[in-house]
């Protein structure tokens, strides 16, 4: 089997084991009358002791505005969650009780993960440890050179004595973010920006062709109808799309640009897989089919 056929069965695990604990975090998030969009809180607590910004935070995901992420960081300070940084605007450090909401959110999900059994003990250990392989593999691989998403990733490693569930979330999780780095250093060499390069993705994948499919299809990155209409004047000058009443479609040069950059993708996420055998491939598929059945 090849491992390119893999990762699809991976991240389906991971979301349907995200699915188990997820309503759980948010119950403790209501209860702490956390701010919409909580996640910030876990990525200022991975982030420590280096400040929380949107400018750390567009790291990972360029395609975000930063005034949407400026806004609820504030909306965080003013809950005395998040302290700003004395003399770096913009930026802020937790606070005791930020960093107290952190741990009781991370503790209620994994309360929630040691109530799981979806496979034999024995299997799950299995599991855990074909995938600890290949995120040690990733850290180890020369490209890309860049693992920022990955390295923070591991940050919340919940150590060998946490049970095998967590673990799995804790790699899978690693493995997602090192697709992240992947992607993110195939497509940046184009020196494009972040909304622009996903408005082409949802055009090439045909998931929109209009200016009014992107801003409702994205309009939760907190972008205006503006910025997506300067993407899309971006886009047309390189070439990469063509425009005819109202409608877009990407050129026969685009189409090269994004295909180059999904294999580039696939190149840098599959090679660590190596370490892996073909049959250890196989098993760690089945594995995995087996724990997202049975979540």
């Amino acid at each position: 089997m090849q491992a390119i056929r893999l990762w699809p069965t991976a991240l389906e695990a991971l979301r349907a084991l995200g699915r188990q604990y997820t309503p759980e975090m948010n119950r403790v998030a209501a209860e702490l009358r956390l701010p919409d969009w909580h996640g910030w809180l876990l990525e200022a607590w991975l982030f420590t002791p280096e400040p929380i910004s949107a400018a750390r935070l567009r790291l990972r995901s360029p395609y975000t505005s930063p005034q949407w992420y400026n806004e609820r960081l504030a909306a965080a300070a003013g809950q005395g969650f998040l302290a700003e940084v004395p003399g770096t605007p913009q930026a802020y450090s937790l606070t005791e009780l930020g960093r107290w909401a952190a741990e009781r959110l991370v503790e209620a999900g994994y309360a929630q993960m040691t109530t799981l059994q979806p496979l034999p003990e024995e299997a799950l250990e299995h599991l855990a440890d074909l995938l600890m392989r290949l995120v040690r593999s990733c850290l180890a691989a020369p490209e890309p050179p860049e693992k920022e998403c990955l390295r923070l990733s591991r940050r919340m490693d919940p150590g060998a004595e946490a049970c095998g569930v967590i673990r799995i979330d804790q790699y899978l999780s690693d493995l997602a973010a090192y697709r992240d780095d992947a992607h993110l250093a195939a497509w940046r060499p184009h020196a494009v920006e972040g909304p622009a390069w996903e408005a082409f993705t949802y055009l090439w994948r045909g998931e929109a062709a209009t200016l009014d499919d992107l801003c409702q299809k994205l309009k939760h990155r907190g972008f205006t109808r503006e910025d997506y209409q300067c993407a899309l004047a971006a886009l047309l000058e390189r070439g990469w799309v063509a425009e005819s009443a109202g409608a877009y479609r990407v050129t026969e040069v685009g189409n090269e640009i994004r295909q180059a950059a999904e294999e580039t993708t696939d190149r840098y996420f599959y090679a660590p897989w190596a370490c892996l055998s073909a049959e250890e491939v196989a098993d760690l598929q089945s594995a995995l089919v087996r724990f997202r059945d049975a979540l």
